[in-house]
């Protein structure tokens, strides 16, 4: 799957084709892997026909996109991966790919009780991000009030049940009843914000009469300058997205509040926390074991799927992680 124009604006299903080639055979400390789940990233879109980010290079026509798979291992030269292994990783958006084997994670073989899903959702690439910021880079303590934004979507629905653990009280906002429901009666979210209902400040206030202590933004936009509004003295911002438009893609205009209020505001990358991996893994494994947090995604069956995939993401069509799901090569699984 290549980039084939690059997006005018709205990225479209049609700006992706579907295009054969071959796979070369892998060298010394090389696997060649089948794709098994696909799970796509709306920061993605950013790097068509621009520039490189910390996740990955610019895309330009002509170009294959990259993101974080569960592979099957079809032939190895890496003596920590056989055929038949599962791992997780960045591949290619290709049906098989050759990947070099330091690029993989091998995955227990048990698979999770959620699914290989559960890899890319609340144990994988989404989940790890949410942890990052809502743990370790927002400080999340016990009896605070927590705002998401995008809270319905792949990181902000597993900062959601993370908040939760820790004692927090959340509000979320998403953009249906239907995702508001799933916020509320799935995910555990405490109040939910139907962001069509009017403005973003206005159902805030009335959702958190008493103020918000941290705000985890995955969206930027109008839904930043209402956190900044009604947040605490002291409040804390973490930024981890920035799809919406407005001034909130520029500095929002109501920055100075930053000043008066005594709040902190702070970006992140994820790919600069990797030391945190083993206490993610360990600390939200128990959880899913003891059902305290559940993986939600949406899935799209072939890979020939994957542009509608993508442009239903964008759209805020999908509740939880996107993910495309592609039949064994090998394995029958």
């Amino acid at each position: 799957m290549q980039l084939t124009a690059i997006p005018d604006g709205i990225v479209r299903a049609n700006n992706f084709g579907i295009v054969d080639t071959d796979v070369g055979a892998p060298n010394k400390g090389q696997v060649l892997v089948g794709l098994r789940r696909l799970g796509l990233n709306a920061g993605l879109a950013h790097r068509l026909g621009g520039e490189g980010t910390p996740y990955g290079p610019g895309i330009d026509v002509g170009d294959v996109p990259a993101s974080d798979a569960v592979v099957e291992v079809l032939v190895s030269n890496v003596e920590e991966l056989r055929t038949g292994d599962l791992a997780v990783g960045k591949v290619p958006w290709r049906t098989a790919a050759v990947v070099d084997g330091d690029e993989l994670r091998k995955v227990d073989g048990a698979v999770p009780s959620e699914g290989l899903e559960a890899y890319l959702t609340i144990l994988g690439h989404v989940g790890f991000t949410a942890y990052t910021g809502m743990i370790h880079v927002g400080d999340i303590r016990p009896g605070e009030v927590v705002y998401i934004s995008g809270a319905a979507g792949g990181v902000g629905s597993c900062a959601v049940q993370f908040a939760k653990a820790y004692g927090a009280t959340v509000i979320g906002v998403a953009g249906s009843n239907e995702k508001v429901a799933l916020l509320t009666d799935v995910l555990g979210a405490d109040r939910a914000i139907n962001r069509h209902d009017g403005a973003a400040v206005d159902l805030l206030r009335d959702a958190a009469p008493e103020g918000i202590d941290l705000y985890y933004d995955n969206v930027g936009g109008e839904q930043l300058e209402a956190a900044l509004e009604v947040l605490n003295f002291g409040g804390r911002v973490v930024i981890c997205g920035a799809v919406g438009s407005g001034s909130g893609s520029g500095a929002p205009a109501n920055y100075r509040r930053l000043i008066y209020q005594e709040l902190t505001m702070r970006g992140f990358t994820v790919t600069a926390h990797e030391d945190l991996r083993v206490q993610f893994e360990s600390e939200v494994g128990g959880w899913l074991r003891e059902g305290k947090v559940r993986s939600i995604h949406t899935v799209f069956d072939g890979v020939d799927r994957v542009p509608e995939a993508f442009e239903s993401l964008l759209a805020g069509g999908s509740s939880g992680r996107v993910i495309v799901s592609v039949p064994s090569q090998r394995l029958g699984r």
